[in-house]
């Protein structure tokens, strides 16, 4: 649900966070309330001052439980490093804040009971999102650690089923209590949000490097020049493996070989990307010369 645009940044509200926060309201927490929104959106504009730093313009903030999901005007995953660094400011600021409550309340600028509650809804906050699953901070930080390892595709799916195997233990840690006689609300919404964010993720992986290899077209044709990573292919080797050695930031060129190591063909990853929309995946990179 749309709520405000602000400085061109379009913020949204997903039903699971308000479905967390009729939950504090309906037990008498209104104030609670306010304060998780609070620094929940606080939590997200931290990332979102953190990109600005690299010159990345924010364009949608969705607020969710424990945290929130920012569009950027160009994918985060292009560069592994300043991923990982935009990721890690979210925490970093919650830490912060618990810290600056907890000195406040011993300045006496804010009662006992504000402070205790502002340090322990960021500490959670700060620590829930250092989980290793997407969409959480943690699950970013996770996927920039892979990408050189496993390529951009491979550790955006690892990093989000880790998400979703999270999401479903907590639903079982829920249903659990629930069984024991310990209700609790929070469990199952932090739980089916975690399930449903992560797969959400996942399914919008396959755009991921399109975005990035167009996004790294205008980069070219705007500076002239770019870095290139070049790859030596079989021309029997399928398509989605070539794709697994791509090196975000770096233009890929890649010279399909035959067996007699002649050079049947030379394409950029653009070619490569056209050569899976049409044969798919599995497809074997001599499609790409023809």
């Amino acid at each position: 649900m749309r709520i405000a645009r602000v400085c061109g940044i379009e913020f949204r509200v997903s039903p699971f966070f308000l479905l967390f926060l009729l939950a504090y309201a309906s037990v008498g927490l209104l104030r609670e309330t306010l304060l998780v929104f609070w620094v929940v959106l606080l939590h997200e504009l931290a990332h979102v001052a953190a990109a600005a730093c690299f010159g990345i313009r924010t364009e949608r903030v969705e607020l969710l439980p424990f945290g929130g999901v920012a569009s950027f005007s160009e994918p985060l995953v292009a560069s592994p490093a300043r991923e990982a660094i935009i990721a890690v400011c979210g925490p970093a600021h919650n830490f912060a804040f618990a810290y600056l409550a907890a000195v406040l309340e011993r300045s006496g600028f804010v009662s006992s009971s504000l402070a205790r509650f502002l340090v322990e809804t960021n500490i959670a906050i700060g620590l829930f999102n250092l989980l290793p699953g997407i969409p959480l901070d943690g699950g970013r930080i996770l996927r920039a650690a892979l990408v050189p390892t496993l390529g951009t595709v491979g550790a955006s799916r690892l990093a989000s089923a880790v998400g979703r195997v999270l999401g479903l233990c907590i639903l079982m840690a829920g249903g659990i209590m629930a069984y024991a006689g310990h209700c609790n609300v929070l469990l199952p919404v932090l739980g089916g949000f975690l399930v449903f964010a992560a797969s959400r993720e996942a399914r919008a992986v396959s755009w991921v490097r399109v975005r990035d290899t167009l996004r790294k077209k205008r980069e070219f044709l705007a500076a002239g020049t770019m870095s290139v990573n070049l790859l030596a292919v079989h021309e029997k080797a399928c398509l989605k493996d070539v794709v697994r050695h791509f090196v975000p930031g770096k233009l890929n060129v890649v010279l399909v070989f035959d067996t007699e190591l002649v050079i049947r063909t030379l394409a950029c990853e653009l070619d490569v990307l056209k050569a899976m929309s049409e044969h798919g995946p599995d497809a074997l990179a001599a499609t790409i010369a023809r």
